[in-house]
C-alpha cells in the first residue's frame, strides 16, 4: 500500500522516494507514435506518417526538456523509449514527406504528359476551332 502511495505521489509531480526513479511522461506513447508513423507511410501514401510523426515530435519536446533539467530523476528505459520514438517520428515525417513529394511529382508529370499528348490532335483541330468561334 505504501509503495502505491509513493508511485501515485511521484506521478503527481512530487519528488520520488529515495532511490526510486520516475518514467518520463508520454515516453511510451511517443515510441508508439514514431513506429506507427513509419508504418503509416507505407499504408497511406505518406499522409498518416506525416501526421503521426509530427504529433510524436511535438509530444517529445516537453519530456526531453524535463530530462535535461534533471537526468538522474528518470529511468534509463524511459529516456531510451523517448529517444527511439523521437527518431522514429523524424524518420516517419521524412519518409512521408518524400513519398508525398514523389506522388505529387508523378501526378504533375502524368498531367503534363496527358496535355502534351493531345497537342498533335489540337493542331489538327485548330483551324476548325478558330473558324467556329464567333469573335
Amino acid at each position: 500500500m505504501e509503495n502505491q502511495n509513493t508511485a501515485q505521489q511521484s506521478s503527481q509531480g512530487q519528488q520520488p522516494a529515495e532511490g526510486e526513479k520516475l518514467m518520463l511522461p508520454n515516453s511510451t506513447a511517443i515510441l508508439v507514435l514514431g513506429i506507427t508513423s513509419i508504418v503509416g507511410v507505407l499504408c497511406t501514401q505518406g499522409v498518416l506518417g506525416i501526421v503521426l510523426g509530427i504529433i510524436g515530435i511535438v509530444l517529445s519536446v516537453s519530456p526531453l526538456k524535463q530530462y535535461k533539467e534533471n537526468p538522474g530523476l528518470y529511468t534509463e528505459n524511459s529516456i531510451k523509449n523517448l529517444k527511439a520514438g523521437r527518431i522514429c517520428s523524424i524518420i516517419g515525417v521524412s519518409l512521408g514527406g518524400a513519398f508525398f513529394l514523389l506522388i505529387v511529382l508523378v501526378l504533375i508529370f502524368l498531367l503534363a504528359g496527358g496535355i502534351l499528348a493531345t497537342l498533335p490532335f489540337l493542331e489538327e483541330l485548330s483551324p476548325q476551332i478558330i473558324t467556329f468561334l464567333p469573335f
